[in-house]
């Protein structure tokens, strides 16, 4: 059985036992209420017929009890209203007399309260006293006094209005049509209340019954794609919230998946371009340190094979270095040192740094600037490393007797840095990719081939960058050159 079919049997079944329970309180309401406003319509009719009898008959006489007067007022009242029982009592209520079949009255006393509360005040109805007749029932009643010469009560008069033959009538009635009547429309009303409450379950567990399905497809095809659901925006109720959840929950994880799959593929490549690049300066240097150990060469032969041994290791402890460097940058475990410092101080240091190699390949360097004095906002280690991978890449392409130039430009709150060349550019479909890791564009007649490239400098200025929260913006033209621009806050 699904888990629909059990949630539905398990409301269907709670709202049976609840509607059985309501329809019997319901109807045990109703009934009770029928009767005691029958009671009380009696009683309130009946209230005054003690007051009349005992002013019409004399009950009392000079011997006490008049047996016959009694029993004619008894024989009247009851010709009159069959259900209705007379007693004479005394002061303390107990039964000085009555006109009923010997061995049928049960009590010899009746509690006074209640009689005494009737003749104080009877808008307050029903009101119950006890059954002479019965040791635990208590009936509605009228009660007189009954006065002397004095005008003191000298007994009372009380009459029982709903006897024992209004019991067997009232059992009679219990089983007639209109109560019948009464009873089935009140069954009819909860089973259609029933059937209705039903069907509204019915239509909301479906809703929950198409969410169960989406998610055991989801799971059947291994967490892959996307659960689209059709949910109204905006959410009309708890349903329609959980599965906008689910599909967001869905389409997160795909994203997750994808992304994962991302890093999967940027890892094989990155083990295969570090495998790469570590092995030709490692082959190289075995090489020339094998040809040294086994061949008998002069001065000079070993001197270039140790110098050529020599260049190779400083570019593979370049690889490494910059490698870890890259590492620990997108690790997250780096923040920027933030300060302030004059940046045209940091750039004519690096240029001075970079005269003499650029002199040398008779490429000139210059810098622009509205101001010396111009502060930036930064961490000025991490913007040194920054410049100096954009100035070695600018020399890389730059050519014979071209020009570098490092411009300074201030805005309202910050400061955008430009290095640009007049080198040949980059192709328009190099520059998406030229940030990313180990990527070399292919070599132009502009490259000098003898400033080795380890493919992660500009990989690391990107990550300096968005380090510092900004972006860095690449324009290039065939034959004008290429330029790279970043932005640094002011100070405030």
């Amino acid at each position: 059985m699904s888990a629909f079919r059990r949630l539905y049997l398990r409301l269907a079944l709670a709202t049976g036992l609840l509607f059985i329970v309501v329809g019997g309180v319901l109807i045990g309401i109703t009934t009770r209420t029928s009767e005691l406003y029958a009671l009380e319509t009696t009683q309130r009719i009946n209230r005054d017929i003690a007051l009349h009898a005992a002013e019409d008959m004399p009950l009392l006489g000079p011997d006490g009890v008049n047996q016959a007067a009694l029993k004619e007022l008894a024989h009247h009242v009851m010709f009159i209203n069959p259900i209705v029982e007379v007693y004479l009592l005394d002061t303390d209520g107990n039964i000085l007399s009555h006109a009923l079949p010997e061995g049928t009255v049960l009590r010899n006393r009746v509690d006074m309260t209640p009689l005494q509360r009737f003749m104080r005040d009877s808008s307050q109805l029903p009101i119950f006293a006890d059954d002479p007749r019965s040791d635990t029932q208590r009936k509605i009643f009228s009660v007189s006094p009954i006065l002397d010469d004095e005008g003191e009560a000298s007994a009372y008069l009380y009459t029982v209005l709903n006897g024992k033959d209004y019991d067997g009538v009232q059992q009679t009635l219990a089983d007639s049509y209109n109560l019948q009547t009464g009873v089935a429309t009140i069954l009819a009303a909860l089973c259609f209340a029933m059937i209705g409450g039903l069907l509204l379950f019915f239509l909301l567990t479906r809703r929950l019954q198409l969410l169960v399905t989406a998610v055991r497809r989801y799971r059947e095809d291994r967490y892959t794609g996307v659960i689209s659901l059709d949910t109204r925006q905006p959410p009309r109720d708890e349903v329609d919230l959980l599965g906008t959840a689910i599909s967001d929950m869905s389409e997160r994880i795909e994203q997750q998946f994808d992304a994962q799959t991302e890093i999967d593929r940027n890892r094989r490549e990155l083990i295969a371009n570090v495998s790469h690049d570590l092995r030709t300066p490692v082959s190289s240097i075995q090489g020339f340190l094998e040809t040294l150990m086994v061949k008998d060469l002069d001065a000079n032969a070993q001197t270039d094979y140790i110098r050529t041994a020599h260049k190779h290791a400083l570019r593979l402890n370049e690889l490494i270095s910059e490698l870890f460097e890259l590492s620990t940058l997108e690790s997250g475990s780096v923040e920027p040192h933030w300060e302030n410092f004059p940046v045209m101080e940091l750039i004519q240091d690096i240029v001075l740094d970079h005269e003499v190699s650029a002199r040398e390949r008779g490429i000139t360097l210059t810098t622009e600037a509205p101001r010396e004095s111009l502060q930036v906002r930064a961490d000025i280690a991490m913007i040194h490393r920054l410049l100096e991978n954009l100035i070695h890449n600018a020399l890389r392409h730059t050519p014979q007797g071209g020009e570098i130039t490092i411009r300074v430009i201030e805005d309202a709150q910050r400061v955008q840095v430009q290095v640009s060349d007049n080198g040949d550019g980059i192709a328009s479909q190099d520059i998406p990719r030229i940030f990313e890791r180990f990527y070399q564009r292919d070599t132009d007649s502009t490259t000098d081939s003898s400033i080795g490239g380890t493919g992660l400098g500009l990989a690391i200025v990107k990550r300096i960058v968005e380090l510092h929260r900004s972006q860095i913006a690449v324009r290039s033209e065939s034959t004008r050159g290429t330029e790279f621009s970043f932005w640094l806050p002011q100070p405030a």
